[in-house]
Parts: C-alpha cells; structure tokens; sequence
C-alpha cells in the first residue's frame, strides 16, 4: 500500500507541474496577441513578428503538452505496473497464507503422531519387558536381540521341522510294520483259534462200543467234528481204569464211527480191549 501511494503523490505532483507550465504558456500567449491587438494598426511589421512569436509559442506550448501527455501515459503504465505487481504481491501472500495455514496443520499433525508414535513405543516397551528374557533390555537394543530371538526360534523351528519329517517317516516304516504285524497276528490268531479248537479235543475220550480180536479192531464212535479221517496217522491210546493197556491205528472213519487196530504186542499179558474201555489221542493235537 505505501508504494501505490507514492506512486499517485507522484502522478499528482507531476500533473501540478505540467499544469503551471501549461497556465504560464497560455499567459505568455495571451500577452503576446494583447501586443499583436494593441499594434495592429501602428506597425503591420510588428504584427508579423508577434505573429511568429506566437507560432513558436504555440509550437512549444503543443510540444510542452505533448511531453506532459507521453508522459503521463507513461507514470500510467508505470502505475499499472506497480498495480499488477502489487496484485501479484497480493496472490502471492494469500498462497504463503494458504501454504503457511497447510504447515500449520501439518506440524499439528506431526505434533499429534508423534504424541501417537510416543505412545506406541511405550506401549511396545511394555510388551516387550514381558519377553522372556527381555525384561531389562532397552528398548532399541530389543529389536536386535528379539531379531536373535526370531532367528534362533527359526532355526530351531526348521531343525524340529525336519526331525518331524523323520519321525514321519519312521511312523509311516512303523504303520507299514504294525500293518504286516495286524496281518501276521492275524494269521497267528487264526491259527491259534484253530489249535485251540483242537486242542479241546485232546480231552475228549471215545468209548470203545466193540472189540473184534480176530482182526484186531475196536469200534467207537468220535461224531462228525472229531477230525478223524481215513488213513489219519493220529496215534491213539486204549486206557482202562485211568492205565493206558495198548495203542491203537486208525484204520477207517464213516458217519463218525471210527474203526481203530490195537498192537497185541503192547497189551499187557492176560489182557485185551473190552467194550467200555476209553480211548484217548497219544499226542495233542497242535503239539
């Protein structure tokens, strides 16, 4: 604002000027025809040089003007410049205001995350002190040993990882293994429950329903489930009173009724098979 209004002091001063010196030109003017009137009719002469005096002070008095006019125009562009300048001093100052009103805002928020950023790292400080381990640790030493922490934590993770890979695949030899096993136990079982099935009959005992000495036979019956078969190599034992008296062969089997040779030679002297003696397998069966 000062510099418009030394600028308008200024055009009013000049305009001051250029006005005393256009007022003196026209006096000057005025007293030269007032001469011219006053001699017009004494000396013809005299009103020829008045004349071109008054031409030359009219052509000083044009130029005079026209000086004061250019510059005039002049102090005119020259104050629309100092206008326009101060139009963009102006635009210039409200976009520092602007700018200045964003820093403002921006330091504000600084400010405020940094409050934030205080907080959190109080807050990680806190959790950190319950690290195992970490209890008194400072704060930017932390990151480093919890980064030990993580590393070792990593390396032990992936040496578990690949124990547990082997533990996997010795679980799988051992389903593998259990699996035969499951299979062969499976095999035993059932070949246990086939000896024990037999097994019970080695207590059975068959009374003898009839003796043939000439042929050397006994007769008795065993039932469809004994087991006994044709040409079946089982020894059996003829036994009276608890006392085995001879051995027999199995000769035939048909319908469950077994027919049976006795060895002569291994019966006591004086005796021989009689109907209701018991006959029993020399041998367990499984054994």
């Amino acid at each position: 604002m000062k510099i418009v209004t030394y600028i308008l002091l200024g055009l009013i001063v000049v305009a001051g000027i250029l006005g005393c010196h256009y007022a003196s030109s026209q006096g000057k003017t005025l007293q030269v025809l007032v001469s011219a009137t006053k001699g017009l009719g004494e000396d013809p002469e005299g009103m020829e040089a008045a004349n071109k005096d008054l031409l030359a002070e009219a052509a000083t008095v044009a130029k005079t003007r026209a000086d004061a006019l250019k510059s005039n125009e002049s102090q005119q562009h020259e104050t629309q410049r100092a206008l326009d300048d101060m139009e963009a001093v102006r635009r210039v100052a409200a976009e520092n205001k602007t700018e200045m009103e964003t820093y403002q805002s921006r330091i504000k928020e600084a400010e405020s995350n940094s409050e934030g950023l205080t907080n959190e790292r109080e807050e990680i400080r806190r959790q950190i002190q319950n690290v195992p381990g970490l209890e008194n640790a400072d704060l930017d030493d932390a990151a480093e040993l919890l980064h030990n922490k993580v590393t070792s934590g990593t390396e032990e993770y992936a040496k578990l990882a690949e124990e547990n890979e082997s533990f996997k695949a010795k679980s799988d030899e051992l389903k593998k293994e259990v699996g035969s096993r499951e299979v062969d136990l499976a095999a035993k079982n059932k070949a246990n429950d086939l000896f024990m099935e037999r097994y019970r009959q080695n207590g059975d005992e068959y009374t003898v329903a009839a003796v043939d000495p000439q042929w050397h036979f006994v007769i008795f019956q065993a039932g469809q489930d004994s087991g006994f078969y044709s040409g079946d190599k089982t020894q059996l034992l003829l036994q009276r009173n608890g006392i085995s008296i001879a051995t027999l062969r199995i000769v035939s089997v048909s319908g469950g009724q077994v027919v049976a040779e006795y060895d002569e030679k291994t019966l006591p002297n004086g005796l021989v098979p009689e109907v209701g003696d018991r006959v029993f397998r020399k041998v367990p069966l499984g054994s």
